[in-house]
C-alpha cells in the first residue's frame, strides 16, 4: 500500500487501479506553499517552492505560469524574513522578469495583479538598502512612474534623497506622502527640517485635524520641530518639555529622544542624558538615540554606564545592520584605551548600513583624532558636516584636526564658516577662539571671541579656561585668578577651578594657596589626578618626607598621598576586571569570538 501511494508521482502510474482513487489537485502545491507562508515557516516555503518550480519545468499542470509568480514572490518574502537578503533578491527579480514576460500576454496578464511589479520593485529596494547598495535601491525605487508611486515609495524615496543632499527632490516626496497620507509625521517632521513653515503644511492636513480630538499636541509639536530646526534650542525644549510634562505625551519615546537631541544640539550633554535613558527604559528593544546616549555617556567619561549600555544593545537586538552597538563598542574600547579595536568598531559602524550615518561619522572622525591620524579625521568630519551642517560636533572635530596639524589660519577659516551656520553660542565663539589662541599675533582677536562668549553665559567653563591660558601666557596671573575666583561661588562642582588656581598661585609661588586649592579639588573630586599630582610636586618641594601642609580645610601629607594612590590603583584593577568581563561577555558575538 506504502509503495503504492509513493508511485502516485510517477508517470507511468497514472493508469492504475489506485490513481483512480488518488486523483491529483492541481491547486495541492499553490494552496501548501500559501498555507506554509501563512503559518509563517519561510523555510519551508523556500523548500517547496524550489521543488515546485522545478517539478512545473517538466509537468505544466503543478503551476500556470501566474501561480509561478506568486511562488517566487512569496519565496522571496520568506528568504527576506529569514535574513537572507541575496536569496530574497534573486526570488524578486526572477519574478519581476517573468511579470514583465507574461504582461504581454493578455490571457495571463489578466490573472496578475496590476501593481505587482510596483510591490516587487519596493520589496527589491529594501533588499538592496540591506546588502549595502544604496545607489542600486534608489535607481530601483525611480524606475517607478511617478504616478504609480505608493505613499510607502515616496517616503522612502525622499528619505534617500535626503540621505544623497537633493532637498527639492525630497520635498516634493514628501508632499506627495501627505497627499494620500496626511498624518505621516515622519512626513511633516522630514518638511519641517526642509524649511516648510507651518502654513505651508496645512494644506495637505487642515481638513483632516479639524477632525482630530485633542489636536492641540499636533500643533505644538510642530511648532516645537520648526524651532528645533531653525537653531531655536531653548523655545524648541521649553514646547516639547511642555508635550512631555503637561500634555497627553508623557512618556513618549520618539519625543524624549528628540528632548535629548535637542539638549546635545544646545550643549547640555548632561541634561540630554535623562530624556535619553528615560526612552531605553520605557522602550528597550527600540535602538533609536541610542548611538547618542553612547556619545554622550563618551563625552562625560561615564564608562561603567556606557558598558550596561552595550551589554543591553547587544544583547537584546544586535543584527550586523545595525549601527547602535558597534557605536557604543567603538566609544567604550576608546575610553579604555584600545584605539585600533575602537577604530575597527567604528568602521563598522560606518559601513553596517550602507548609508551614510552622523553618528558612526562624529565616531570615527573622534578615534582618528585621538589616535592622531589628523588627515583622516579631516575627510571623515568634513563628510559629517556636509551631511548635516547644523551639528556643532562635526565642526569642533574639523577644528581640531586643522589645529592639531598646526595648520591655525585654516582652523580659523572653517570656525568662522561654522559660526554662520550654527549661530554665536558660548561654544561656538570660543570654537572660533580655538585656533586664534596658539599665537600670540591672534590672541587679542581670541580674547574678544572668549569675552563676547561670557558676555552670554558667564559660568561657561571651556572659555573661561581658554581665557585663563591666554592670560597666563601673557603673564597677567592676577587677572587669570581674579576671574576663576568668580567662577568658584556659581559652580556646583568646581574642582578644576580650584586646579587651575592652585596651577596659577603656583605660577606666583604662592605654595600654600595652591595646596589649599588642590585640597579643596580632591575633597569635590577624589580622583582628580591633576589635583594629587600637584599635591605630590609641593609635598616633594618640602624640606624633608612627609612635611605637614596646613590648609583652610586640614592638613595634608605624604602618607594621605599614599593611600590615595592605593585606593586609585584598586579602582584601576576594578575597571580592568570589568572590562575584561565586557570582551569576554556577549560582546564575543561581535568579536567572533568563542569560550
Amino acid at each position: 500500500m506504502c509503495s503504492t501511494l509513493l508511485n502516485q508521482s510517477n508517470p507511468g502510474m497514472l493508469n492504475s487501479p489506485m490513481a483512480e482513487y488518488f486523483k491529483p489537485s492541481k491547486t495541492y502545491y499553490i494552496d501548501s506553499i500559501n498555507q506554509l507562508f501563512k503559518e509563517q515557516l519561510y523555510s519551508s516555503v523556500v523548500y517547496l517552492g524550489e521543488i515546485a518550480l522545478n517539478l512545473t519545468e517538466k509537468l505544466k499542470d503543478i503551476l500556470t505560469e501566474a501561480q509561478q509568480v506568486h511562488v517566487l514572490i512569496l519565496m522571496g518574502d520568506s528568504a527576506f524574513h529569514l535574513h537572507e537578503f541575496t536569496r530574497a533578491e534573486a526570488f524578486y527579480r526572477r519574478a519581476l522578469q517573468m511579470f514583465k514576460y507574461l504582461s504581454k500576454c493578455q490571457q495571463a496578464k489578466d490573472q496578475l495583479p496590476e501593481d505587482c511589479s510596483i510591490d516587487l520593485k519596493y520589496k527589491l529596494h529594501l533588499c538592496l538598502v540591506h546588502l549595502k547598495k544604496p545607489t542600486e535601491a534608489l535607481n530601483m525605487l525611480q524606475s517607478i512612474p511617478a504616478k504609480q508611486r505608493t505613499a510607502r515609495t515616496n517616503l522612502a524615496l525622499a528619505k534617500m534623497y535626503v540621505q544623497n543632499g537633493s532637498e527639492r527632490a525630497a520635498i516634493t516626496s514628501f508632499k506627495e506622502v501627505l497627499r494620500e497620507a496626511p498624518m505621516s509625521l515622519d512626513a511633516i517632521e522630514g518638511l519641517v527640517s526642509l524649511g516648510l513653515r507651518e502654513a505651508d503644511l496645512q494644506v495637505f492636513f487642515h481638513n483632516k485635524v479639524n477632525k482630530m480630538p485633542f489636536s492641540d499636541w499636533f500643533f505644538r509639536w510642530i511648532k516645537a520641530h520648526q524651532a528645533l530646526f531653525s537653531r531655536d534650542f531653548p523655545q524648541a525644549l521649553e514646547m516639547m518639555t511642555y508635550l512631555q510634562e503637561k500634555n497627553s505625551l508623557h512618556n513618549n519615546f520618539n519625543l524624549l529622544v528628540t528632548i535629548g537631541m535637542t539638549n546635545t544640539m544646545q550643549g547640555n550633554y548632561q541634561e540630554a542624558i535623562s530624556p535619553l535613558k528615560a526612552a531605553g527604559a520605557i522602550e528597550s528593544a527600540n535602538m533609536k538615540g541610542m548611538d547618542l546616549l553612547a556619545f554622550l555617556y563618551w563625552s562625560e567619561k561615564r564608562t561603567h554606564e556606557l558598558e550596561k549600555l552595550i551589554q543591553r544593545l547587544t544583547e537584546l537586538d544586535y543584527r550586523e545592520s545595525r549601527s547602535e552597538p558597534w557605536i557604543a563598542l567603538a566609544y567604550y574600547a576608546q575610553l579604555t584605551n584600545r584605539g585600533i579595536r575602537a577604530l575597527y568598531f567604528a568602521q563598522k559602524a560606518v559601513l553596517c548600513s550602507g548609508f551614510r550615518n552622523l553618528e558612526a561619522l562624529i565616531c570615527k572622525g573622534n578615534i582618528l583624532l585621538d589616535l592622531g591620524n589628523k588627515q583622516e579625521a579631516c575627510i571623515v568630519f568634513r563628510e559629517a558636516t556636509q551631511m548635516c551642517s547644523y551639528r556643532y560636533e562635526p565642526h569642533k572635530g574639523l577644528v581640531d584636526a586643522y589645529i592639531a596639524m598646526q595648520r591655525f589660519r585654516d582652523a580659523s577659516t572653517i570656525a568662522t564658516h561654522a559660526s554662520k551656520k550654527l549661530g554665536e553660542t558660548p561654544r561656538v565663539l570660543t570654537m572660533c577662539a580655538s585656533p586664534l589662541s596658539k599665537d600670540p599675533l591672534t590672541w587679542p582677536k581670541a580674547k574678544s571671541y572668549l569675552e563676547k562668549a561670557l558676555s552670554i553665559e558667564s559660568t561657561y567653563l571651556p572659555a573661561v579656561f581658554m581665557l585663563t591660558e591666554i592670560l597666563e601666557h601673557e603673564t597677567n596671573y592676577t587677572a587669570a585668578i581674579e576671574l576663576l575666583e568668580g567662577q568658584i561661588e556659581h559652580r556646583v562642582n568646581p574642582a578644576q577651578v580650584h586646579v587651575r588656581l592652585a596651577q596659577l598661585y603656583l605660577k606666583k609661588n604662592d605654595e600654600d594657596k595652591a595646596a589649599d586649592h588642590f585640597q579643596l579639588a580632591l575633597k569635590l573630586d577624589p580622583s582628580n589626578r591633576d589635583a594629587r599630582d600637584g599635591l605630590n610636586r609641593i609635598d616633594l618641594v618640602g624640606s624633608r618626607p612627609g612635611v605637614h601642609h596646613e590648609t583652610a580645610t586640614g592638613s595634608f601629607d605624604a602618607m594621605d598621598l599614599a593611600l590615595e594612590d592605593e585606593e586609585i590603583n584598586d579602582m584601576d584593577q576594578a575597571d580592568s576586571e570589568l572590562e575584561s568581563a565586557v570582551w569576554n561577555g556577549p560582546h564575543d558575538a561581535v568579536l567572533g569570538r568563542s569560550n
